[in-house]
């Protein structure tokens, strides 16, 4: 979408505002529940869209599901409040404020698996620290991609953070925003989590200029990917799209809770849990007769 023409179509979801308490309680709760669901999917977590849901809904775990995913769900909640809360006390966009996000996202995550199933090794995620060791991966070009060396990362990110300043007056809030994804992501400034950190920044970019969120959605997970392979090479125009586009998805999601009655917006959500609900009962229902 032409950034031009999502300014537009964001003007027109302004002339609706104030949105109604209760409507703005459901847009709140279908982009966190998705927010969450589609960045950690992107990453591996294998909690179904449903079973987040379940989980930050009812406060109880999926059978089948470690911890560790319900602790990124949990973390990435309390990341997105966070987010919230610094967009609201109007916050500046520091190093320290990164690191304090990351800290969020990993809360009693301490270790992480690297390296092929049969040699892998268990390290420390660290979390609210950079590195101290190199984190390179293998695209899914085959290729080796190679991220900023460990003592490097201090001096990128400060240049990282003096770009923001430098530009964020001149450059369209959905530009900017999808530029400090990248760099960031190209930093790889910590052990783990790095993805959806740059998710989060990204998002607090938008929020802090009254844009809402991008969802980047797991069935994108391709496009995404192949859109940062671009920008390796010098591109960045697909991935400001794909980001542009996320935007006026969430903006006609948000016109369309606000236009429709309040019966009709919350069905969904109260129906895929119910659904949920269900079935998990009759699981464990059919484990007690088989003990």
């Amino acid at each position: 979408m032409d950034l031009a023409e999502l300014t537009r179509l964001k003007e027109r979801l302004d002339r609706l505002r104030p949105i109604p308490p209760e409507k703005m309680e459901l847009v709140d709760e279908k982009l966190t529940i998705e927010w969450t669901y589609n960045s950690n999917a992107i990453e591996g977590n294998t909690l179904s869209l449903e079973e987040t849901a379940f989980f930050l809904k009812k406060g109880l775990t999926v059978q089948g599901k470690s911890m560790v995913e319900h602790l990124e769900a949990q973390n990435h909640i309390q990341a997105i409040l966070f987010l919230k809360d610094v967009v609201e006390k109007t916050h500046p966009l520091t190093e320290g404020l990164i690191k304090e996000l990351h800290a969020l996202l990993m809360r009693g995550i301490d270790w992480m698996w690297v390296g092929a199933p049969e040699r892998r090794v268990r390290k420390p995620t660290r979390p609210g620290q950079y590195k101290v060791e190199p984190n390179h991966v293998v695209r899914l070009d085959g290729k080796i991609h190679h991220y900023c060396e460990p003592i490097k990362v201090p001096e990128e990110m400060e240049r990282l953070l003096r770009f923001y300043e430098e530009k964020k007056s001149e450059r369209h809030p959905v530009e900017l925003a999808a530029e400090m994804h990248y760099g960031l992501v190209q930093i790889h400034p910590f052990a783990d989590g790095n993805g959806r950190l740059a998710r989060l920044l990204m998002n607090l970019i938008l929020m802090h200029n009254s844009y809402p969120p991008a969802v980047i959605r797991n069935e994108k997970r391709q496009e995404y990917y192949q859109a940062l392979i671009a920008a390796d090479e010098g591109d960045l125009s697909g991935f400001v799209t794909l980001v542009a586009g996320e935007v006026e998805r969430t903006i006609r999601m948000m016109a369309a809770t606000v236009e429709q009655p309040i019966g009709d917006c919350a069905e969904g959500i109260s129906e895929r849990l119910s659904r949920l609900d269900l079935q998990l009962r009759r699981e464990k229902g059919t484990e007690r007769q088989q003990e």
